[in-house]
């Protein structure tokens, strides 16, 4: 099971690098819950962490429908994360039903895939009207792992439908629980048999390390 820790600054590079962190997700604007992150950031970010480092490519938050000069400037996103030394992107389209926006997320996953990027897909998911038809689709356009909180506010709340869809992916796709995850809850979603962890330990601006302390401990 892997450590991710979601990042927005250098000083969270530096802290995910120093307690071993297995993996960054790397955003701006946290408190807009994510968006793609500036060159100079993942160039930075990426020297200063060791493990893959994974790019937000969300290029506003008002919802993750996107016009076809966004998708554009979304694959161009896509590219520059490659160039500078990503090892995978992390996006999602819906469409205005809330269900998976099956083209979009095509365009966006050959691009990637072409560039041996691993894809990832986000917390769109905990937004869709049909999850269980949405796991499949997201299977099948071959993203690599799926970010939830299982439809709830937390992972916590939403650790039985976590527990369903891993039965249901059945090791056809990599589950990353996020959202609420920290040291009192991070034993207990480990045991759901997720492929791994997602946690903020930046989002005000100040690094807190000892929540990577803390959770590693606590499923050690």
């Amino acid at each position: 099971m892997i450590i991710e820790c979601c990042i927005s600054t250098i000083e969270g590079a530096k802290a995910a690098q120093k307690w071993k962190a297995n993996r960054v997700e790397l955003c701006s604007d946290l408190h807009k819950d994510g968006l793609t992150p500036s060159e100079s950031k993942i160039r930075s970010c990426s020297k200063a962490f060791k493990g893959e480092t994974h790019v937000m490519i969300r290029p506003h938050n008002n919802g993750f429908v996107y016009s076809e000069n966004e998708i554009k400037l979304m694959i161009n996103q896509i590219k520059i994360a490659k160039k500078l030394n990503a090892k995978g992107v992390v996006f999602g389209a819906l469409n205005e039903l809330n269900k998976i926006d099956i083209n979009v997320n095509k365009i966006l996953v050959k691009q990637a895939k072409d560039l041996k990027l691993t894809c990832t897909f986000h917390r769109a998911f905990d937004f869709c009207q049909e999850p269980i038809k949405s796991l499949e689709e997201i299977i099948s356009l071959h993203f690599d792992w799926l970010l939830t909180s299982g439809q709830k506010n937390t992972a916590i709340e939403g650790i039985n439908f976590i527990k369903e869809i891993i039965k249901i992916s059945n090791h056809r796709i990599n589950i990353l629980a996020g959202s609420g995850v920290n040291a009192s809850n991070a034993k207990k979603l480990s045991e759901t048999g997720v492929n791994g962890l997602h946690f903020t330990i930046d989002k005000t601006g100040s690094v807190n390390e000892n929540k990577i302390i803390d959770i590693k401990n606590t499923i050690q």
